[in-house]
């Protein structure tokens, strides 16, 4: 990436990235590439404001598609104090999907909104303070004339049990629905999948819930998942968590419950200046036909 932080001389910043991940796997043609632009200009309506526009392209293969889009957007967030920020946006994506249901073009202009309420003490590591987060995007897809609505809504919370933060409870709760057409109108890339490192640890990527006749997953119109680890501080930089992770999602607009699938192991974390490095290990405690008998996970951050 590139990127400047006072392009105009009044804060404006200006970042340009790509990206190429995927380079192990044995097809050539499953590289997974995106490049974009994003500028942002701080105080357009009053100082707690902030104006951004941004265009992207993917080209990206998940299990559970094949997808090409071009995305450009536009919008404005404001921040209501030092705890809350909303923001609303207008964008329009191009899209050509394969999928489970074939193979299918798209259109769609949206209007994603968005309120998070966040008192955590640290965006990095936190060990008091929850985050709340709404999410709402009406859509309409231009070409195939069909409308749906996409909602979320995800919460954390974070509990020091100590006075030294050597223990820290930590837990994530998310529900999710898309609303107003059927599973095979919305584009893939719009559904809600789950499984794998940021949802339930211990099934593969987008592991969870329906597939079709060939293991393909077909993704869902609803979502629910949940989360709990215990942080526990074995020095000043390493830590390990035990942890549990629950998730499903439902071809219909509201989540199956009793298909849930749950997850459970413990992780080791290192922390550095920029957040803490992450390695995480479980095994699925309802393990079907085809999921992995166990899953490890990296990454930078905590889970949630």
């Amino acid at each position: 990436y590139w990127g400047h932080r006072n392009l105009f001389g009044r804060a404006e910043k200006l970042r340009i990235d790509g990206a190429i991940s995927g380079i192990g796997s044995n097809e050539f043609t499953k590289l997974n590439y995106n490049a974009g632009i994003m500028f942002e200009k701080p105080g357009v309506v009053g100082p707690a404001s902030k104006f951004f526009a941004s265009f992207k392209t993917v080209l990206e293969h998940p299990d559970a598609y094949d997808n090409f889009s071009v995305k450009g957007g536009t919008g404005l967030s404001y921040q209501l104090d030092k705890r809350q920020t909303v923001s609303a946006e207008v964008a329009l994506e191009y899209s050509k999907i394969d999928d489970a249901f074939g193979k299918h073009t798209y259109l769609i202009a949206s209007i994603p909104l968005q309120y998070v309420f966040d008192n955590r003490d640290s965006r990095l590591n936190p060990t008091k303070g929850f985050r709340v987060l709404a999410y709402a995007e009406p859509s309409y897809d231009i070409l195939n004339g069909t409308a749906f609505a996409k909602f979320k809504g995800e919460g954390s919370a974070y509990q020091s049990l100590d006075s030294a933060s050597k223990f820290v409870f930590a837990g994530r709760v998310a529900i999710g629905s898309i609303v107003g057409t059927s599973l095979e109108n919305v584009p893939a890339n719009r559904r809600f999948y789950a499984g794998g490192g940021g949802s339930v640890r211990g099934y593969a990527y987008q592991g969870i819930g329906p597939k079709d006749s060939n293991g393909q997953p077909t993704g869902g119109l609803s979502l629910f998942e949940t989360s709990v680890e215990m942080r526990i501080a074995i020095t000043d930089t390493i830590g390990i968590e035990p942890f549990v992770d629950a998730g499903t999602f439902s071809t219909k607009s509201f989540p199956d419950v009793a298909s849930m699938k749950v997850g459970a192991g413990v992780g080791v974390r290192y922390l550095t200046p920029f957040g803490p490095l992450r390695v995480d290990a479980a095994v699925p405690l309802n393990r079907g036909p085809g999921d992995p008998h166990f899953g490890i996970y990296a990454g930078i951050g905590q889970a949630f």
